[in-house]
């Protein structure tokens, strides 16, 4: 009871339903593809989910890729709140996974071990060949064609300096360390400033990218060993509660949390289903 009265920030979180490539067991990253129609009840169930617990998000914030827009949207008209804000950013994208993206996971674990499998996928320095330039350049679209976002975390006189040179690049690949890094400051500088303010943010992201807040949000408790063993569950609402300064109230749960551990327990056997 004690507790409940420090509580008066909320965050609430949820990595995107079930998507194609999740269903056929590839690599995905910042390849840009919807969800399965098991996806978006995922979705309508995570919204439900938010509904019973009486959460009512202010402020909607997604990736800049069409499953985490979709789920968001989705969660929203369950919840009849179609109208709160929205704010994307390629900073909430799922990790990048280099020359991985597309390949299929069983493959992969076949063709380099489940020594090195288990490193590209759970390590935090784990970061997987990077795809060339010129093919990454082929799938950067309109969507990240706004620099904006750079100056999270460059100086005012940095920035500008490489916005001249053009040096101002998005990743080829990526670490779950990266991930962190670019995710840090976004959570910092705008999710925080947001409940400062008295919104209740709801983020729905990907799974390295929810792993990555947990890490930021948690990172007292969760060491780099720790966040190894922690998969994300598609489509199950976990939630961050907050003092009036802001200090984290406990740990994060789950909105369901018994699905939530059958579905992180499919998560950490990715890979291995189909291995002969």
């Amino acid at each position: 009871m004690g507790q409940d009265r420090l509580i008066k920030h909320q965050l609430i979180i949820v990595r995107h339903g079930q998507s194609e490539w999740n269903k056929v067991n590839k690599f995905c990253g910042w390849i840009d593809v919807l969800l399965t129609k098991k996806g978006e009840e995922e979705a309508r169930n995570a919204g439900r989910l938010i509904n019973k617990a009486k959460l009512k998000p202010d402020l909607l914030i997604t990736s800049k890729l069409s499953r985490s827009c979709l789920t968001g949207s989705i969660i929203c008209k369950e919840i009849n709140r179609l109208y709160i804000d929205v704010y994307r950013t390629w900073r909430l994208n799922e990790r990048h996974y280099g020359k991985f993206q597309g390949e299929d996971k069983t493959k992969i674990l076949q063709q380099v071990g489940e020594k090195k499998y288990l490193y590209y996928r759970r390590n935090i320095n784990g970061c997987p060949p990077l795809v060339e330039k010129e093919e990454f350049e082929k799938s950067v679209d309109d969507r990240y064609k706004y620099k904006e976002d750079f100056k999270l975390t460059e100086e005012k006189e940095e920035f500008e300096a490489k916005e001249r040179e053009g040096i101002l690049e998005l990743p080829r690949g990526e670490s779950l360390k990266m991930v962190i890094e670019r995710v840090k400051p976004f959570y910092e500088k705008i999710v925080l400033k947001e409940m400062k303010i008295g919104k209740t943010v709801l983020i729905v992201c990907h799974g390295s990218t929810v792993r990555s807040l947990i890490k930021i949000i948690s990172e007292d408790q969760v060491s780099d060993e720790d966040i190894e063993k922690i998969n994300i569950p598609n489509g199950i609402p976990l939630v961050y509660e907050f003092d009036k300064d802001l200090n984290r109230v406990g740990d994060y749960y789950y909105l369901d949390p018994e699905k939530a551990i059958k579905r992180a327990k499919e998560v950490e056997r990715q890979g291995f289903e189909n291995k002969k």
